[in-house]
C-alpha cells in the first residue's frame, strides 16, 4: 500500500512569499533544451553519451540556457552542451534543409564495425531483476548489483500480560552518514492468528541527524496481542549508531520498564547478545554488519553500529544480445522541431567497433564538459537550486514523453504540461512548493501508481483521528478513534478550515494521479486526513438531527493507526454453509489450512477491497482449466523517440495451472476503487474466466510493474512502465474491473455500523 503526503505540503507551502514569474524567453529556452536532452540521452548511440552523468548534464544545461536571449545564442549554447556527446548532432533553422549523408557517419574502412543503436524494453535503469531494459546493440547493458534494502536489530518481548495498555519504545540514535540512508526505530505488535496489529517504522520521520537524539514510538498493545517485536534499522547504505533501547508499559502506578539495554555488558566488535543472543548477524539481514562499539555512546561507553557492507554498485557488463528483433537502420534520423525556431537532426544509428563509435567526438570538448559536470557538488543538487528544479522537470517530462505506455487513453495533453511545469518550478522557494509542482505535473498522467516523494527526509506527517469518504454526495465520517472528539460515525462534514468540503477536496485532487474516480476518491480521502504533526483542522459537522457543530481536531495519529484494515477476522464462517475470506488480511498458508472446510461450503465470499496478502494461489483452486491468457501484460519495445512506430511488445502472464482441491462453491467477490495493481491482476482472473459474481464498485484501473526513478536532490517518482490489458485484450487502464452488481454505501448504513456490501454478498450467497 502506498501513502501520499499532499495535504501536508499544501499546508506548509502556503508559508512562503511570492517569487517572480519567469520571462517567456526563459521558458522557451528550457523547453527547447528539454526536448533535445531527451532525444540525445535516450536515442543517440554514441559511446561518448554513455560516459556522462545525465542528471548533472540536465542541471548544467538548465543553468546555461536559462538566461539566453536569442535563438542564435541558444543554438550555440545547445551545441556546446551536446556536441561533446553527440558529435553528429545538427541544429538547423525550421524550414531549412539539413545537409546529411550516410557517408558522413561511415568510416573509410568498415571492417570490424557494426551498427550501434538503442533498443528499449520499457525504460531500463540498469536493474537485472527488472522487466524493463535499455540496451545499445553490440554494447553490453550496464547492470548494477542489487542495492541493499535494510538492516535491522530485532528483539521481541511477550506482552500478553499487557494487552490494552499503552507502551513506549525509545532509543538514542545518530546517523553517522546522513547523506546516505536514513535510520529508524520500528515496533510491531503480533496478534493471535497472524492478524495485523500495531505497526510503526517511522516512515514519515526518518532519522537523518548526525548528533545523538532520542526517538520514540508510542502506541497501544492490541487486545489479542502475543508479543511486541521492535528494533532499530538502517535503510540502504550508510551507518547508524544506537544506544539506550527501552520499552515501557503504562501501569496504574506509572511507566514500568519491561526491556532495556545500553549494550554495556556486550562484547565489543561482536553482535549484541543483549538483543538476540545469536552471534551471526548474517542470519538476519545480509549486506549489513552489526557490532558493539566503544567509539561513541550517549551513556556509558558502548553502543551498537549498524552499517551496510556491500560496496557501491558498479556497472557491470550485462548481455549484448538484442532485446527484440526490430532495430533502427543506418541513416535513420531524429528530425524534429524542438522550439525556438530550431530543428534537431540526429542519427539514431552509428557504426562502431568494440572500442568506439564513429565519428569520435572532440576529446578536448568532452573533457571540458566532464570537468564542468564534476564541479557540480552534491551540496548544490537540492531543490533550493533553481537549476535543479528545472532540470528535474526536464528529466521527468522526458521519461514519460518517451516511455509512458498509456497516453493513448489518458488525455494527458503532455506537450502542454512541459511549459506549465517549468513556469511553476521556476519561482518555487520551498520543498513543499516544489513537491506540489512535480505532483501537479505527474497528476496529468492519470496513473494510480504515481507517487512523488523526497527520499530520506522526515515529513512529520500525522493523521486525523478519523476516516471519511464521499457517500451520497456528502463527506461522511466513517471511523472515529475515540468517544470524546465531538464527532460520531455517520456525521456529515460540510466545511473544512472554512472551505466547503467539496472545494477542500478539489484542492487536494489536483496533485493526485488517478486513472479512475474510485482511486481518486480513495486517495483524496487519505490525503485530506493527513497534515503536519500537531497542526489543527477545523471542521463544521452536521449530525443525524441536522444540528451543526464546530470541532477542531489535530493531526496526531501515526499512519499505522490510520491505515487499518477492515475490522473483523481474516476469515470466518458466516453460517454453516457460507465462508468469508478477507483477502486483504489472510495469507495463503491460512487459506490452505482452510481448504478442507472450503470444499464443503455452499458459498464463499472473497473480500478484495484493498490489496491481496500474497494469496493469488487461491485462483488455482478456482480454475477448472489451465490459464491460457498469455498477452495481458505487454512491455512496449521502443526504437524511435516520442513513442513513434512502436516496434512491438513483450508479452507476460501468470500461466496458472488448476490445483486440487477444486472449490466448486458459489463465489462472490467484493471489490471497490481501493483495489489497485496486484489486486487487479487477481480480479482480472475472476473477471476474465467468469469465476465469480463481482459486487461493489470498479477497481482503480491501474496495473503493471512500477518503474521508479530518482532525480537530483533525491526525489523518487514511481509510475507504471507496462501496458496491462484485460484478458481478452480490451482496455484496462482507466477502466478497471467492473462489478456485476454495482453498489453504493448509504449514510444511514454508516450510522448503523453496517457493511452494506457484505450484506449484499450474504444475500447472494443465500439465494437459491
Amino acid at each position: 500500500m502506498r501513502y501520499f503526503f499532499v495535504m501536508a505540503s499544501l499546508l506548509l507551502g502556503t508559508l512562503s512569499t511570492a517569487a517572480p514569474t519567469p520571462p517567456p524567453r526563459t521558458i522557451q529556452n528550457l523547453a527547447t533544451f528539454t526536448r533535445l536532452y531527451g532525444y540525445v540521452r535516450y536515442f543517440h548511440p554514441a559511446d561518448e553519451a554513455a560516459t556522462v552523468d545525465w542528471d548533472k548534464l540536465a542541471v548544467l544545461g538548465a543553468a546555461r540556457v536559462e538566461g539566453v536571449r536569442t535563438n542564435a545564442e541558444l543554438r550555440t549554447t545547445l551545441l556546446a552542451l551536446f556536441r561533446p556527446v553527440a558529435p553528429t548532432l545538427q541544429l538547423v533553422g525550421v524550414g531549412k534543409k539539413a545537409r546529411f549523408s550516410v557517408q558522413d557517419i561511415t568510416p573509410p574502412d568498415r571492417q570490424g564495425y557494426q551498427v550501434i543503436s538503442w533498443q528499449h524494453l520499457g525504460m531500463g535503469q540498469g536493474s537485472a531483476r527488472s522487466p524493463y531494459h535499455s540496451r545499445r546493440l553490440h554494447r553490453p547493458e550496464a547492470v548494477k548489483a542489487a542495492e541493499p534494502t535494510f538492516g535491522t536489530l530485532t528483539k521481541s518481548v511477550d506482552v500478553a500480560a499487557h494487552r490494552g495498555k499503552q507502551f513506549r519504545y525509545s532509543a538514542s540514535v545518530r546517523n553517522v552518514a546522513p547523506g546516505q540512508g536514513p535510520g529508524a526505530l520500528w515496533a510491531r505488535v503480533d496478534v493471535a492468528n497472524k492478524k495485523a496489529g500495531f505497526f510503526d517504522n517511522m516512515s514519515d520521520r526518518p532519522i537523518t541527524r548526525d548528533d545523538w537524539s532520542e526517538y520514540e514510538i508510542t502506541g497501544t498493545i492490541d487486545p489479542q496481542a502475543v508479543r511486541l517485536v521492535f528494533g532499530a534499522m538502517l535503510s540502504g547504505r550508510g551507518q547508524v549508531q544506537v544506544d539506550n533501547m527501552q520499552v515501557a508499559v503504562r501501569e496504574k502506578e506509572g511507566w514500568q520498564t519491561i526491556f532495556a539495554t545500553g549494550f554495556e555488558a556486550d562484547a565489543v566488535d561482536t553482535y549484541p547478545q543483549s538483543i538476540s543472543g545469536k552471534p551471526d548477524a548474517k542470519s538476519y539481514t545480509p549486506d549489513y554488519a552489526f557490532a558493539v562499539s566503544n567509539t561513541s555512546a550517549v551513556e556509558g561507553r558502548q553502543s551498537v553500529v549498524i552499517r551496510s557492507t556491500q560496496r557501491e554498485p558498479e556497472a557491470v557488463s550485462g548481455s549484448e544480445q538484442p532485446l527484440f528483433a526490430r532495430q533502427v537502420a543506418l541513416g535513420e534520423l531524429v528530425q524534429e522541431d524542438i522550439g525556438s525556431g530550431l530543428r534537431c537532426v540526429l542519427p539514431l544509428a552509428l557504426y562502431g567497433t568494440k572500442d568506439a563509435t564513429f565519428p569520435a567526438a572532440d576529446k578536448k570538448e568532452l573533457a571540458t564538459l566532464q570537468a564542468a559536470l564534476q564541479q557540480l557538488s552534491a551540496a548544490e543538487l537540492t531543490s533550493q537550486n533553481r537549476a535543479v528544479r528545472l532540470a528535474n522537470v526536464a528529466i521527468t517530462w522526458n521519461v514519460f514523453q518517451h516511455f509512458y505506455p498509456y497516453f493513448a487513453v489518458t488525455n494527458s495533453e503532455w506537450p502542454t504540461a512541459l511549459p506549465a511545469a517549468l513556469r511553476a518550478a521556476y519561482p518555487d522557494q520551498t520543498e513543499a512548493e516544489y513537491l506540489n509542482t512535480l505532483r501537479r505535473l505527474t497528476a496529468r498522467l492519470h496513473d494510480g501508481h504515481v507517487s512523488v516523494l523526497p527520499v530520506g527526509r522526515a515529513t512529520q506527517v500525522k493523521y486525523l483521528p478519523l476516516a471519511w469518504e464521499w457517500i451520497q454526495q456528502q463527506l461522511v465520517i466513517t471511523q472515529v478513534a475515540g468517544d470524546s472528539l465531538g464527532i460520531r460515525r455517520g456525521d456529515i462534514v460540510t466545511s473544512i478550515n472554512g472551505q466547503p468540503a467539496e472545494a477542500y477536496f478539489r484542492e487536494a485532487e489536483q496533485y493526485i494521479s488517478a486513472a479512475t474516480p474510485g482511486w481518486l476518491r480513495y486517495v483524496a480521502a487519505r490525503e485530506t486526513a493527513s497534515g503536519p504533526a500537531g497542526a489543527p483542522l477545523q471542521l463544521q459537522v452536521q449530525g443525524p438531527g441536522a444540528a451543526i457543530s464546530r470541532v477542531t481536531l489535530h493531526f496526531t495519529q501515526p499512519i499505522s493507526s490510520y491505515a487499518t484494515t477492515r475490522q473483523g477476522s481474516a476469515s470466518r464462517r458466516l453460517s454453516p454453509s457460507i465462508y468469508y475470506l478477507n483477502l486483504d488480511q489472510i495469507p495463503m498458508d491460512s487459506i490452505t489450512r482452510l481448504l478442507p472446510e472450503l470444499t464443503q461450503a455452499k458459498a464463499i465470499i472473497c473480500d478484495l477491497r484493498g490489496y491481496p496478502k500474497s494469496n493469488h494461489e487461491l485462483l488455482r483452486h478456482l480454475l477448472a482449466h489451465p490459464d491460457t491468457a498469455g498477452h495481458w501484460m505487454r512491455v512496449p519495445q521502443y526504437i524511435y523517440p516520442d513513442q513513434k512506430q512502436i516496434a512491438g511488445y513483450k508479452f507476460l502472464s501468470w500461466k496458472l495451472q488448476p490445483k486440487t482441491p477444486q472449490l466448486t462453491a458459489r463465489l462472490i467477490f467484493i471489490t471497490d476503487g481501493s483495489a489497485i495493481s496486484y489486486a487487479e491482476s487477481f480480479m482480472g482472473f475472476v473477471e476474465g474466466y467468469q469465476l465469480a459474481t463481482i459486487i461493489g464498485q470498479p477497481t482503480a484501473g491501474t496495473n503493471g510493474n512500477v518503474n521508479p526513478f530518482t532525480l537530483p536532490g533525491n526525489y523518487r517518482i514511481a509510475w507504471t512502465g507496462m501496458d496491462v490489458r484485460k484478458h481478452d485484450g480490451r482496455q484496462h487502464h482507466g477502466v478497471g474491473i467492473h462489478p456485476t452488481i454495482y453498489l453504493e454505501k448509504t449514510i444511514q448504513g454508516v450510522r448503523a455500523g453496517r457493511d452494506e456490501f457484505l450484506e449484499k454478498a450474504i444475500e447472494l450467497a443465500n439465494a437459491p
